[in-house]
C-alpha cells in the first residue's frame, strides 16, 4: 500500500489544480506603485495575479471578471472599452485600497504552502494532519480568490453597461 508520504506530490499536485488561476510569472519588484510587472501587472511572489498576459496563462475555475488585474492599465483595453481618465483614476484608487490586504492574502498562501511542503515524515503518516493543512491551504487560496473577485466587482461597478459588455466580449473570448 502507497504510504501518505509518496501521496504527497499528488496532493500537493491537486492542490495547485484548484487555483490554477494564479499566474506563474518572475518574482516581486517593478510595475507601477512598486508592486507588479509588465504593462499594468501585479505580482505576488512567484505569482502574476493578472499582469497582461494573465488571460494566456492556466484556465481559471470560476467565472471571469476581467482579462487582467489592472486591464485598465492596459493601452489597447482602454482603447477597446473606450475608458475615460475618470475612471481609470477611480480603478486605480480601488486597485491601490486593495493591495495591501491582497499581498497579505498571497502570503498568508505561501506561508500554508510552505507548511504543507515541510511536513515531517511522521505528520505525512497522520491523514488527519495532512487533510488540515490541506484544508488550511484550500481556504487562504479561497480567501485571496475572493478578495480579487471582490476587487474585480468594484472596478466593473465603475463601468458604464456598453463598456462591460464589451469587457465581457473580450474576457469570454481570451478564455
Amino acid at each position: 500500500m502507497t504510504s501518505l508520504r509518496h501521496l504527497r506530490p499528488l496532493l500537493f499536485g491537486g492542490l495547485l489544480l484548484l487555483g490554477a488561476s494564479l499566474a506563474h510569472a518572475q518574482g516581486r519588484g517593478g510595475g507601477r506603485g512598486g508592486m507588479g510587472g509588465g504593462e499594468g501587472g501585479f505580482r505576488m511572489g512567484d505569482h502574476d495575479l493578472g499582469g497582461p498576459n494573465a488571460a494566456s496563462q492556466p484556465v481559471h475555475n470560476g467565472p471571469m471578471f476581467a482579462p487582467s488585474l489592472r486591464f485598465w492599465n492596459d493601452k489597447k483595453t482602454v482603447k477597446s472599452l473606450n475608458l475615460r481618465p475618470d475612471q481609470q483614476k477611480r480603478m486605480d484608487d480601488l486597485f491601490n485600497s486593495s493591495k495591501d490586504n491582497l499581498v497579505s492574502l498571497y502570503d498568508n498562501l505561501q506561508h500554508e504552502q510552505l507548511r504543507y511542503n515541510s511536513m515531517s515524515r511522521e505528520d505525512m503518516q497522520d491523514e488527519g494532519k495532512v487533510f488540515a493543512q490541506i484544508d488550511r491551504v484550500s481556504q487562504a487560496r479561497a480567501d485571496l480568490e475572493k478578495a480579487r473577485a471582490h476587487l474585480f466587482l468594484q472596478i466593473r461597478k465603475e463601468m458604464d453597461p456598453p463598456q462591460l459588455e464589451e469587457l465581457d466580449r473580450e474576457t469570454a473570448s481570451s478564455h
